[in-house]
């Protein structure tokens, strides 16, 4: 987590962008964004979200932009399918967050936010949940996948319970919160289209 708030205050100040603006459009403390900026604080799903959407840049690829949200939302618009294979090795894999230091994990397996879809491993440590605040995405798709433990997800008023081998299927633009179920990890595959992380 130090070394997204580290990339969250070089980006910040090279926008000449004040944590007072940033707190403004993310709707954030300056407080918390100060702590996440010293590694002091972690936050939320929808925090970190909010964070990369105000910046620009997706959670994964913080510091380019090259391939971050923005190429994603262009690919919406203009549809470019691809035509060459690519391998991503279990090694190469981007990753958002430290797992031996964060309740939680995701590993893009796409190679690039420049497809039509995102697909992610998810790991999410007991007790871990999404945050008190909605996760808020573009309109689009999500698909997951539980491969182990139990979850829980509430996408607008509708609440379900996913364990091993169940899949959700359902509209990105409602909010949605989840909540591991539990004592153990829960690991699961995620699918999403337009990409939004």
């Amino acid at each position: 987590m130090g070394d997204f708030g580290k990339t969250l205050r070089v980006k910040r100040r090279q926008r000449m962008m004040t944590l007072k603006q940033l707190s403004e459009r993310t709707k954030l403390s300056v407080s918390l964004l100060s702590e996440i900026e010293r590694g002091l604080a972690q936050p939320s799903m929808s925090s970190l979200k909010k964070i990369s959407q105000a910046m620009g840049f997706s959670s994964f690829d913080f510091g380019d932009e090259e391939n971050g949200r923005i190429d994603a939302l262009q690919a919406q618009t203009q549809p470019k399918y691809v035509n060459e294979m690519k391998v991503v090795r279990v090694g190469q894999r981007k990753k958002l967050m430290d797992p031996s230091r964060s309740p939680y994990m995701y590993e893009l397996l796409t190679p690039d936010f420049k497809r039509l879809i995102e697909v992610l491993y998810l790991r999410w440590e007991p007790g871990f949940s999404s945050g008190p605040d909605p996760i808020m995405d573009p309109p689009g798709e999500k698909f997951v996948l539980v491969l182990k433990g139990s979850v829980e997800y509430q996408v607008g008023d509708e609440v379900v319970q996913l364990h091993e081998g169940d899949s959700v299927y359902y509209p990105s633009g409602k909010p949605v919160f989840f909540r591991v179920l539990g004592d153990e990890s829960c690991h699961a595959i995620g699918v999403g289209t337009p990409p939004s992380f």
